[in-house]
């Protein structure tokens, strides 16, 4: 088998693609993208953690308001709305 045809044969199995994304991941680690992307995926978390934790917080005082006044639920003020989080 020459050089010609195992070039051919390399590039129809796919392998130059693969070893290109291995070649670029390698590059990007090296230059701290992932590191930038991980990141921002924590501090996303953080956000919904957050949002999460003030959302159960009012969940409890509304509850605790009806039992104390006897209230309805549809009497009490309205659910505030869902911001975007910052970018």
């Amino acid at each position: 088998m020459e050089l010609g045809d195992l070039a051919v044969l390399i590039t129809a199995l796919g392998v130059g693609a693969i070893l290109r994304d291995l070649v670029n991941r390698l590059m990007d680690r090296r230059k701290g993208k992932l590191e930038a992307e991980q990141s921002a995926w924590e501090q996303r978390d953080q956000y919904a953690r957050r949002a999460r934790r003030l959302e159960e917080a009012l969940h409890e005082h509304r509850t605790c308001w009806h039992r104390e006044t006897g209230r309805r639920f549809e009497d009490m003020p309205a659910w505030p709305g869902r911001d975007k989080p910052p970018a």
